[in-house]
């Protein structure tokens, strides 16, 4: 359990870092959008690699899959340039934690109701508390991002 747990913490810290990086970029080029193609191709081209040399095992290009099942790229790309948008308005903290809440919102309603083959994971009280605090940690750090903004 700690070896998965410590892999999602990093993937998060990555997010996090992405999220300045493409950031960054989007500043330089003047263009969110562009950023976002950019990105995408350098993680194409690293995932391709990492693909062809096998990392965490062989595959078999996925045929039969259903159509629906081919959209997570599209999801990702419309994740990407949300999140350039909203970084610059609200920070990189509080966009990151409004990702957050929206990655765990979305989660629990998948659990809840099986959607898309899951199983079905019922909603508990403590489920509920944590997304209830982070409702709460994005209202903070975006109430912080405007204190800050507001000082001379």
């Amino acid at each position: 359990m700690l070896i998965p747990l410590v892999g999602a913490v990093a993937a998060g810290l990555g997010l996090s870092l992405g999220l300045v990086l493409n950031v960054r970029l989007a500043a330089h080029s003047g263009q969110p959008v562009l950023a976002s193609l950019i990105n995408f191709l350098v993680g194409m081209t690293v995932t391709l690699i990492l693909a062809l040399l096998g990392v965490l095992g062989q595959a078999s290009f996925p045929a039969g899959a259903e159509a629906w099942m081919w959209l997570g790229g599209a999801v990702g790309a419309g994740y990407v340039v949300l999140t350039l948008f909203t970084a610059r308005l609200l920070g990189v903290a509080a966009s990151t934690a409004g990702v957050t809440l929206g990655q765990i919102l979305g989660a629990r309603i998948i659990d809840a109701f099986g959607l898309l083959g899951q199983p079905v994971r019922p909603v508990s009280v403590t489920a509920i508390l944590g997304a209830a605090l982070l409702v709460a940690a994005v209202l903070i750090l975006a109430r912080e991002r405007q204190t800050v903004q507001a000082q001379p």
